[in-house]
């Protein structure tokens, strides 16, 4: 069938691995060279021109641009730009060639509006920031001023991890690589049936999103007095959709306790949607689990709920990650909506 092309995309934050993957699945295939994208930044030592990357120079990238031969194009990291060049996806589709390429979120939503039934998204995280944070620094020549901007775009990229088809989770290379190679080939076994060799073809597994509220009220946070554990106000949260996790965390708020809080979130321009503190995430064979967790301070006393107190922070063990939350200086509020 004429453009059964497949493009595999990788997405996720810089120092998640997603190079690291290619190049330990590519061996498996004979027939899935990378995409290269067109970039701005400088080569790195063993890339080469037209397998990773096309290079250019900012003036030629702009000229691509007003020649309309992006399919999409972002300024990624301190000015550097990447873009998906549009004759090389379609040629690649028309002649039925699979391509496997690391992409940024947004650009790889927009590729996937363009090109919904040739593009597979995949997820690629490490379990937990700490985990990146440390990738990062290991590959040397990164300022901590760098460090922050890249945690800091981390946290949006993470927000579009509910967008994607897959998750996979890298803190081992070899099991991170061997569900990437079963993804692949789960894939192209739906699209074009034949065998699937030593694999069980994968079912496309299914997204549970919540977004939880992390209230605090001078030295005390309001959490369920049900269980022994700190549970936190946890509402369910739509995979797709137009509204962002923050939206919809400030309605469910609004319903819950009866009166409207300020929901804090990191905001930056190159991103439609805010930023939650805290991203936890867990793949099970059939299940992705992502939980967004907002830091809400609230200035005045507010309406008891029942089954809820406000306990002190000095009296409860909170975790590594609710205890940077709660420290974390005050972000840009996200106001609920109008």
């Amino acid at each position: 069938m004429p453009n059964d092309g497949l493009l595999f995309i990788l997405v996720g934050p810089s120092g998640a691995g997603k190079n690291t993957l290619m190049r330990r699945v590519q061996p498996h295939f004979d027939d899935l060279p990378q995409l290269a994208t067109a970039t701005t930044r400088a080569m790195r030592p063993g890339e080469q021109q037209h397998k990773e990357h096309l290079f250019v120079s900012h003036d030629e990238f702009q000229r691509m641009i007003a020649r309309d031969e992006l399919v999409e194009y972002k300024n990624v990291h301190q000015g550097d730009w990447y873009g998906t060049p549009r004759q090389t996806l379609e040629r690649a589709f028309a002649a039925d060639q699979d391509l496997i390429a690391d992409i940024e979120c947004l650009g790889a939503l927009d590729i996937r509006a363009d090109y919904p039934d040739n593009t597979v998204l995949i997820f690629v995280s490490p379990s937990s920031m700490d985990v990146l944070a440390e990738r990062i620094r290991m590959r040397g020549n990164v300022s901590d001023q760098e460090l922050r901007a890249r945690l800091t775009r981390a946290r949006f990229e993470m927000a579009y991890a509910r967008f994607c088809d897959y998750l996979v989770i890298n803190d081992v290379v070899e099991p991170a690589a061997e569900h990437l190679r079963q993804i692949i080939i789960s894939e192209r076994v739906r699209r074009r049936g034949g065998a699937a060799g030593d694999v069980q073809v994968l079912s496309r597994p299914r997204f549970h999103c919540a977004v939880s509220a992390l209230l605090v009220y001078g030295e005390r946070i309001l959490i369920s007095e049900r269980v022994p554990e700190i549970t936190l106000p946890t509402f369910p949260l739509p995979v797709s959709g137009d509204r962002s996790p923050a939206d919809h965390l400030a309605e469910h708020l609004e319903a819950f306790l009866g009166t409207t809080v300020a929901v804090e979130a990191i905001v930056d321009d190159r991103f439609p949607e805010s930023a939650p503190h805290h991203t936890a995430l867990a793949a099970l064979p059939y299940d992705v689990f992502l939980y967004y967790t907002f830091k809400c301070p609230v200035s005045a006393p507010l309406p008891q709920v029942e089954g809820w107190t406000w306990r002190s922070i000095n009296d409860l063990v909170l975790s590594r990650a609710l205890l940077d939350i709660v420290t974390a200086p005050p972000l840009q509020p996200h106001l609920p909506p109008a």
